[in-house]
C-alpha cells in the first residue's frame, strides 16, 4: 500500500529518563515515528537508538564527539564490521525521516568500513 511507513524493529538506552529498550527484546515501531524517538533521545549524551532492519542490519545513533553531531553506524550481522559516519543532528535526523525497509551502504554515502 502506498504512503504506508514500515515497521521496524527498535532498542535505545534513555540514561537520563530511565527507560530502556534492550536489542534482545526490540519493540516494533513505525518508521514515521522514529525521528521523534531519536530526537529526544540523541538531545542527552550517552543515549542511543538503534533501529532493525528486515534483514538484521541494524543503525544505530548516538551523539557524537562535538556538540550538535552524531555517530550513525550501519552494523553488518556475523561481527563483519560495520559503515560508521558523522553528521550533523539535523541530517541524522532526516536520514530517519525515510528510512528504506532494507538498509545497504546507500544509506550512508561517504561512511568508513571498519572491521
Amino acid at each position: 500500500m502506498a504512503g504506508r511507513s514500515p515497521i521496524f524493529r527498535v532498542f535505545y538506552q534513555d540514561y537520563h529518563g530511565g527507560m530502556a529498550v534492550s536489542s534482545a527484546q526490540p519493540e516494533q515501531l513505525a518508521g514515521g515515528r522514529i525521528r521523534a524517538l531519536a530526537e529526544g533521545l540523541l538531545a542527552q549524551p550517552d543515549n542511543y537508538i538503534g533501529i532493525i532492519d528486515a534483514n538484521e542490519l541494524v543503525l544505530q545513533l548516538y551523539q557524537g564527539e562535538a556538540p550538535g553531531r552524531v555517530q550513525v553506524e550501519l552494523l553488518y550481522p556475523e561481527d563483519r564490521g560495520m559503515l560508521r559516519l558523522e553528521l550533523p543532528l539535523d541530517e541524522a535526523l532526516a536520514l530517519l525521516e525515510a528510512l528504506p525497509e532494507q538498509f545497504d551502504e546507500a544509506l550512508l554515502p561517504g561512511a568508513q568500513f571498519i572491521a
